[in-house]
């Protein structure tokens, strides 16, 4: 089953790549157009290869955590990567176990590594049921999952959560408002945090000393990076990167101190795929 999957990838990887390059999606490289920030390194991979992880991202320093997603295929995998060379180590293809892909789980966003744990946005082909899938990070192997209560499921779009102090947060995609929270110890409902700006194409977030910091897909080239603080719900644009392409898609984040200065870590999609780091 998997090499049928991996040959439908690979025939599907060249039919993007050709749209791609038709849409005129090939450009430069990533760089910073506003924002004290700075382009430290880039990774970029072809199609085939990429969109095993081109959906979300987590580091812990020695390794990036990518979260990939077919879904008219019910294709997801997570794949290990080097963080310090950007080789990709070892894959989990299909990791979605039977029983979710029956229940109509299908696709990985963004998600965050903590304490040995990868935790993983899911959403089902209808999004009546989003949720939160937990891999090993030492094996990438499935652990357990937990849907999101009824209350705050919103529209039933899950892009990315993140962990902060025994608190996972999340939002819907579109329109997004207010943050919302859950508590890690039982996965119940544990309130929102309204936010004072109204942010669209919410792709991916994760936390760094004490703010949340979220990535968009809300413009062509321009792809803003925002600080949420999560006390008062005040939303500042940090940086602005310019992704050199034309449609490139702004994807998952992840901030982690690395040996070469770089902080904050970020996948793109079009034509390649690209994992672009920066420092502040």
């Amino acid at each position: 089953m998997k090499s049928v999957i991996s040959l439908l990838r690979r025939s599907l990887t060249l039919i993007m790549a050709a749209v791609a390059a038709f849409g005129g999606m090939f450009g430069g490289s990533a760089g910073v157009k506003e924002g004290s920030a700075a382009l430290v390194n880039e990774y970029e991979y072809n199609l085939e290869t990429g969109l095993c992880f081109g959906q979300g991202l987590a580091c812990d320093g020695e390794y990036f955590y990518g979260f990939g997603a077919l879904k008219p295929l019910d294709y997801n995998c997570i794949t290990k990567i080097n963080a310090l060379t950007g080789e990709v180590v070892e894959i989990n293809e299909l990791c979605l176990p039977r029983e979710l892909v029956l229940k109509g789980y299908s696709h990985l966003g963004d998600g965050c590594v903590v304490d040995g744990r990868l935790y993983i946005a899911l959403e089902d082909f209808g999004f009546r049921h989003p949720a939160v899938a937990i891999y090993s990070a030492d094996t990438l192997e499935f652990i357990e999952y937990h849907v999101i209560p009824d209350e705050c499921r919103g529209n039933g779009r899950i892009p990315w959560c993140a962990i902060k102090d025994g608190t996972l947060y999340f939002s819907q995609s579109n329109d997004v408002d207010e943050i919302r929270m859950l508590n890690l110890e039982d996965f119940s409902f544990a309130g929102v945090i309204k936010l004072d700006k109204t942010l669209y194409k919410m792709q991916g977030g994760e936390f760094w000393d004490g703010k949340l910091y979220v990535v968009t897909n809300s413009e062509k080239y321009d792809k803003p990076v925002f600080e949420i603080d999560i006390e008062t719900g005040s939303v500042q644009t940090k940086f602005i990167r310019n992704v050199g392409a034309l449609d490139m898609e702004g994807e998952g984040i992840a901030i982690c101190p690395l040996p070469d200065g770089s902080l904050f870590h970020i996948l793109d999609v079009g034509a390649v795929v690209r994992l672009s780091s920066f420092a502040l």
